[in-house]
């Protein structure tokens, strides 16, 4: 019995002595730091505007049509804001998703957007060449030739021909920009197109 007694004791006190050599595991501490919050994203700066009634714009190898200002208004700007610039109304029509007014003795073409009423198309005829300050540009919207265009701008990107309206069009959609010839009874009508830049499809 005693031998039990002490057999049990023994035990016991293995049992204890184990239990204090083990030491209470460290608190667990956080090695994940907080992830820094995202830089607030930067707005773009608008994009230099370049009136071709003012300066050369195939000075500035960059550019396309956000950059394109007539008579001091651009693509996107609300019609009813800046069609004083302008001058006199010479015409207007209503077509299936635009309004078109014309301007400078039928030299100047401006397209609409019935919904927003902002611009989204320029098209300037070879009546209004002397009021634009790029010589190049002149000389191509009043000559019609096509290597001097191609001279400026590279090949074009693609050609279209519309019958309905007699025309061909050089694109050049990289740029929101398109020259065009009009074939007007016996005579060809040349005009310079600055368009909405179409989005890239993903």
């Amino acid at each position: 019995m005693s031998n039990r007694v002490t057999l049990l004791a023994l035990v016991s006190l293995l049992i204890l002595s184990l239990a204090g050599c083990g030491s209470e595991p460290a608190p667990q501490t956080d090695t994940k730091t907080a992830a820094p919050a995202p830089a607030a994203k930067k707005e773009e700066p608008p994009a230099p505007v370049y009136d071709i009634t003012k300066e050369s714009l195939t000075d500035h190898s960059d550019w396309t049509s956000r950059n394109v200002g007539i008579l001091g208004a651009k693509i996107g700007d609300k019609t009813t804001s800046i069609e004083k610039n302008f001058g006199k109304l010479d015409n207007t029509r209503t077509l299936q998703d635009e309004y078109l007014t014309v301007y400078q003795g039928n030299g100047l073409f401006v397209y609409t957007q019935k919904l927003t009423g902002k611009i989204r198309k320029f098209e300037i005829y070879d009546i209004f060449a002397k009021e634009l300050k790029d010589e190049k540009l002149k000389k191509l919207l009043t000559t019609g030739d096509l290597k001097t265009m191609r001279e400026m701008f590279g090949p074009e990107e693609k050609t279209e021909e519309n019958a309905d309206d007699q025309s061909t069009e050089y694109a050049y959609d990289a740029k929101g920009f398109r020259f065009v010839k009009y074939k007007v009874g016996n005579r060809t009508v040349n005009a310079l197109r600055f368009q909405e830049m179409k989005k890239p499809t993903t």
